[in-house]
Order: structure tokens, then C-alpha cells, then sequence
């Protein structure tokens, strides 16, 4: 299903970016099926509950309502396990955004735990207004237009696939989208930090080659914003007459750990003229979000 929406008319568009929060709440016995069992294990028993926190999270909210952006990208993974508790406990800690400004909203794999028969539809439930009836989908902001494709699946391990039939779909919105900047918003990497095929494969899209392959051929594309990939980076992938810049600001509910070097992040983008003219990358130091030392990131992380 095609679906699409206007938000409004801007000549200069400032979008946040924030990806992977990834909300805690402990599950139920009854819910302790399928791959939540995996993914409590991991939460629980390996330690890596310990690596996202509260106070991040709040802080990454609190940093895009003083920026006020004209509208937020979310790509994705907003839970850890897709509980109905996650999901709830996630539209309250973004309230403060979605009740101020005008989003863009696409499930990770984390939200998409449990088989469904559109992924994402859990999700849908709290979030559907700012994910649209179905994907691919087409929301456009003055100069500036989104479309979403489909990358996750329900997943003994952490591959996703994107529907070989929603790529000419997605090719006929960006076309509808005409010559606005177009980003196209995916949760899962197609490349890695260097530009080579993300992997490994099974925490990468199963048919990525496909994907790229499609991003070359396909006219209109102007950047691609994701999340999945904790450590942000910035990169590029070749299109038809350009290349086409990837964007990944890290995971913005990453606990503050600076005796590993690790911390979340956020973006800020700037589209003027139809260009991407400003990219800003913010750094948690523990308390609030701050311009990371050197520029976007310069860190390395």
C-alpha cells in the first residue's frame, strides 16, 4: 500500500534525527516466546540492558524540543522487545516532541519481535499517525520529502529483508516527490562506515545487494538516513548521476559509558534550496547533548 501525506510548506527545512532508544521494560512470563527468549537473554543474562539508559533518552527528547526542529525522523528500534509496556513507555518519553512537531516514524527490528502481518503493526497502534497506513509511504515537508521502505522482519537472529515488490513503489514516490530533497528512510544499513556492503549477514538485509543495486538505478534520491548500527558514521553510496549521502547518528538511547568511549547521539539536518546545507551531530556527556568537539563526527564514534 502507497501512502501518502503533506505536512506543510517551509522553504528551509531543519529535521532531527534520532534513532535505535531502544525502551526497556522487563517482560511477562507470558510473553517470554519466540525470540523474546533470545532477546532477553541478551538483556538480562549478557549485559546489555546496562547499555541503554533512561537518562539518555530523556535528555535526546529534551535536545530536539529546545532545537525545534520543523520535523523529526525516527528510523527505528524505539523498544527492545516490542512489548505493548516498551511501546507505551516510549510514547510517553516522546510525547514532548510528537505533541509539538511534525514526524516521520519507521519500526526497527527491535519493534518488530513478534510475527505481524504488516511489520510494525504493534507499533502502529501508539505510533500510526506519524507512520502512515503502510509502507512504502511518502510524507512531504515544503522542499523536503521522505519516503519509507520496509527493511525489518520478524527474525530468529537480526536479518531483514526489504519486499522486492515495495522497490518500484518506492520508486514511483520518489518520482511523485519531483524535486524536492528527497531522503529515503530505512532502518537497516546499506553500507557500512568505509561504503563497503554492511554486514555481517545476519544482522544486515538479506537482500541488500538488491537494495543498492536499486539506489544506483534510481533517480531522485538525495540522501538516506538510517539507524541499526550503533556507532554513527557518515558515508556514501553511488546513484544513477550523484552520489547519495548516508546518514547514521549512532543510537540516541546509549548510556554514557566514557570509559569504553561510548555515548548516544542525535543529528540535526538543514535543507535549503532543496541542498542538504548543514549537518550537526550532538553528543550525550551525561547530562544533556552538546555539539560533538571537532564537528559531525569527528570522534570517530
Amino acid at each position: 500500500m502507497l501512502a501518502m501525506r503533506v505536512i506543510d510548506l517551509e522553504s528551509t527545512v531543519k529535521i532531527a534525527h534520532i534513532t535505535d532508544v531502544h525502551v526497556q521494560a522487563p517482560p511477562r512470563l507470558s510473553e517470554m516466546t519466540g525470540k523474546r527468549l533470545l532477546g532477553t537473554a541478551n538483556l538480562y543474562l549478557l549485559g546489555r540492558k546496562s547499555k541503554f539508559s533512561l537518562a539518555a533518552q530523556e535528555a535526546a527528547v529534551q535536545a530536539v524540543v529546545e532545537a525545534e526542529p520543523d520535523v523529526v525522523v525516527f528510523t527505528g528500534d524505539l523498544t527492545a522487545q516490542a512489548l505493548d509496556a516498551e511501546f507505551s513507555a516510549a510514547r510517553e518519553l516522546l510525547d514532548p516532541i510528537l505533541s509539538r512537531f511534525p514526524a516521520v516514524m519507521i519500526p526497527g527490528n527491535h519493534d518488530t519481535y513478534v510475527r505481524e502481518q504488516i511489520p510494525g503493526d504493534r507499533m502502529r497502534d501508539l505510533f500510526g499517525q506519524w507512520m502512515g497506513s503502510g509502507t512504502p509511504g511518502l510524507i512531504e515537508h515544503g522542499d523536503v520529502a521522505f519516503v519509507t521502505l520496509e527493511t525489518c522482519r520478524c527474525h530468529p537472529l537480526s536479518s531483514g529483508v526489504t519486499p522486492v515488490e515495495q522497490l518500484a513503489k518506492a520508486a514511483a514516490l520518489i518520482a511523485q516527490a519531483g524535486d524536492k530533497f528527497t531522503f529515503l528512510c530505512i532502518h537497516y544499513p546499506l553500507v557500512g562506515r568505509k561504503g563497503e556492503p554492511y554486514g555481517p549477514a545476519t544482522r544486515a538485509l538479506s537482500n541488500g545487494d538488491t537494495v543498492r543495486d536499486w539506489v544506483a538505478q534510481t533517480a531522485g534520491i538525495d540522501a538516506i538516513v538510517h539507524g541499526h548500527e550503533h556507532h554513527g558514521y557518515r558515508t556514501e553510496l553511488p546513484g544513477p548521476s550523484k552520489p547519495v549521502t548516508v546518514l547514521n547518528p549512532g543510537a540516541s538511547g546509549y548510556a554514557f559509558l566514557p570509559e569504553q568511549d561510548r555515548t548516544s547521539h542525535l543529528c540535526f539536518y538543514t535543507v535549503e534550496d532543496r541542498k542538504l546545507t548543514h549537518v550537526d551531530r550532538l553528543r550525550f556527556d551525561g547530562e544533556r547533548f552538546h555539539p560533538e568537539p571537532g564537528g559531525a563526527w569527528s570522534t570517530g564514534r
